[in-house]
């Protein structure tokens, strides 16, 4: 998979005879990967490169028109799941105000048909961009007719009677069921972050901990202790992860660590990957921290018993 950076790197490019599917794609979750089939499939049918344009940073951090947003998905972690999606090219833009100020009409002329080279569009049944979001699937069908470009809608995708979309679950890992939030995700969740030092507490207690500075504005899910895995110096190892203050040590500052198994080597790797597979329990405040030992050796036997 290709990608390209910014405007000026797509001009550069050269692109021809592209299928293309414009959004934000924040999470790649099955509602995204209906979208990326479709292009796959017409790109495969009509000889066209699969191409994939998406926006960094997320449009309503720099809008906010609907509130503060978490992300799902850092661009890092998009393109690592996009990648195996099968898309030939993925290309970033840059999004700030003037972007968003664009025309939809001269984003796609002079953007998706003139830079990109695009042949064919995909688009969400509810995507909308441009200048007032006025760049909607009713404006791209007539588009597409006076621009001479094929247009294809993809419609709404439901899991369980619930349309899949980024906000839902977001809400669902922050406030919901976990299980039925990685249902709907289709993946186990996870965080990518730098390897930093911790205050020593876990090591002291017998569960030496590996802990992560989390990427500015990045979701974390429910406060709570996981079973996890973590990827780092090319292997992936079991443990237990725990998210949130350190309430037995009255330290409100919020933690992202976890304790792995059988591991008590040296860590070469500056970063991580944190997946979270099960939630197995809230946090609470313990009366000293030899009960809270106890209690993390409890969690320890039952992870072990569900990862087999």
């Amino acid at each position: 998979m290709k990608v390209i950076s910014g405007l000026n790197q797509l001009e550069t490019e050269g692109l021809s005879d592209v299928a293309a599917t414009i959004g934000t794609f924040d999470g790649v979750h099955p509602g995204h990967r209906k979208i990326i089939d479709t292009l796959l499939r017409v790109a495969d049918e009509q000889k066209l490169r699969s191409t994939l344009v998406t926006f960094n940073p997320h449009p309503q951090i720099v809008l906010g028109t609907r509130g503060p947003v978490e992300i799902l998905t850092t661009l890092e972690e998009k393109l690592e799941l996009l990648a195996s999606t099968g898309i030939d090219t993925v290309v970033v833009l840059d999004f700030n105000k003037q972007l968003a100020s664009y025309p939809p009409e001269d984003f796609v002329r002079e953007v998706l048909i003139k830079k990109l080279g695009m042949k064919a569009l995909v688009f969400g049944y509810d995507h909308a961009f441009g200048k007032n979001r006025a760049g909607n699937s009713q404006l791209l069908e007539k588009m597409s007719k006076t621009d001479d470009f094929y247009f294809s809608v993809v419609p709404e995708f439901k899991m369980e009677g619930q349309a899949i979309k980024s906000t839902f679950i977001r809400n669902e890992l922050k406030s919901g069921d976990y299980a039925r939030a990685v249902e709907f995700l289709g993946y186990n969740y996870f965080i990518t972050g730098k390897i930093v030092r911790g205050h020593g507490i876990g090591k002291t207690l017998g569960f030496p901990t590996i802990n992560l500075a989390v990427p500015p504005g990045k979701l974390l899910p429910r406060e709570g202790v996981y079973s996890a895995s973590a990827r780092f110096d090319g292997a992936k190892r079991s443990g237990m992860a725990y998210i949130g203050q350190r309430l037995t040590f009255n330290d409100k500052t919020l933690s992202v660590e976890v304790n792995l198994f059988d591991f008590d080597g040296q860590v070469e790797s500056e970063r991580a990957v944190l997946e979270l597979m099960e939630y197995i329990r809230a946090p609470k405040k313990f009366d000293s921290p030899e009960t809270l030992a106890k209690k993390m050796k409890n969690d320890e036997v039952e992870i072990k018993k569900r990862i087999g």
